[in-house]
């Protein structure tokens, strides 16, 4: 039987209009039958980081997509997207190697440093033994300004549109959220509505997102008195608040799924 809709991972596996077939070690540990299904599918959900690849390159259709895998785990990717494309973005700048030693001629600190992937997240440095400390760990060592945000969200985007956007209430220079989505202090983030945000940032997003092809991804914007940044991509939360309740968002895709939007 020829299965229109096929997912690896299995967590949409209550969705009735998909066959959930399982993570496995290899392509090679599925029966003929499943590796059937994967190539006939019109579509193929979660492949996971293991499998997308191997599956674009058969010519399938993904969600996410694999340069959405990619983007959500390399910091170094997306610095040099947004610098490509003149992205609103802080002031960054890339070093390797023996370039590390002008850092402090280009940047006052503090600043921010990181390395190039996003796991591990950005530190603050604040003086010369933290940062060598730093350039001993990375290369290459990402080194970003630090700006006073006035406010900062994350805007959730599923199949390229914002289907959530969530503010940090207590803002500043060390704007950040917590990677589950909701945070352990209901007090620092809240779920607001479109109505409530800025419809020419949401829109501007959507159209990189598009042009880039990555169709799962929440993304980092601060607020600053010269306008907004984008301050990175980022793996989307499973769940965030919104004015009347939580969003859950495997079950949202779930319902994209049965009623033919996604």
């Amino acid at each position: 039987m020829r299965e229109k809709l096929v997912a690896v991972a299995p967590f949409l596996r209550s969705c009735r209009k998909l066959v959930t077939l399982g993570v496995r070690a290899s392509i090679g540990d599925y029966t003929p039958r499943q590796r059937g299904m994967l190539l006939s599918a019109s579509q193929i959900f979660f492949p996971t980081p293991r499998f997308v690849r191997v599956l674009q390159a058969a010519g399938k259709k993904t969600f996410p997509s694999a340069f959405a895998y990619s983007v959500q785990k390399s910091r170094l990717m997306q610095e040099v997207l947004f610098q490509f494309l003149k992205f609103p973005h802080p002031l960054t700048r890339i070093y390797y190697g023996g370039q590390k030693s002008s850092i402090v001629q280009d940047f006052s600190f503090p600043f921010r440093a990181m390395g190039p992937k996003t796991a591990g997240g950005a530190r603050l440095v604040s003086n010369a033994g933290d940062l060598q400390a730093l350039c001993e760990i990375h290369n290459p060592l990402i080194v970003q300004e630090v700006l006073d945000y006035a406010e900062c969200f994350r805007l959730v985007f599923v199949n390229y549109k914002c289907a959530g956007i969530i503010k940090r209430v207590s803002s500043g220079a060390q704007c950040g959220f917590d990677m589950c989505g909701i945070s352990p202090n209901p007090q620092l983030e809240q779920g607001i509505g479109p109505e409530c945000f800025s419809r020419e940032i949401v829109s501007c997003v959507e159209k990189l997102l598009r042009s880039l092809q990555i169709n799962d991804i929440a993304a980092e914007i601060g607020i600053t008195r010269q306008g907004w940044r984008l301050i990175e991509l980022a793996r989307p939360p499973l769940s965030w608040p919104v004015p009347g309740g939580v969003i859950n968002r495997h079950r949202l895709i779930s319902s994209l799924i049965e009623s033919n939007k996604l």
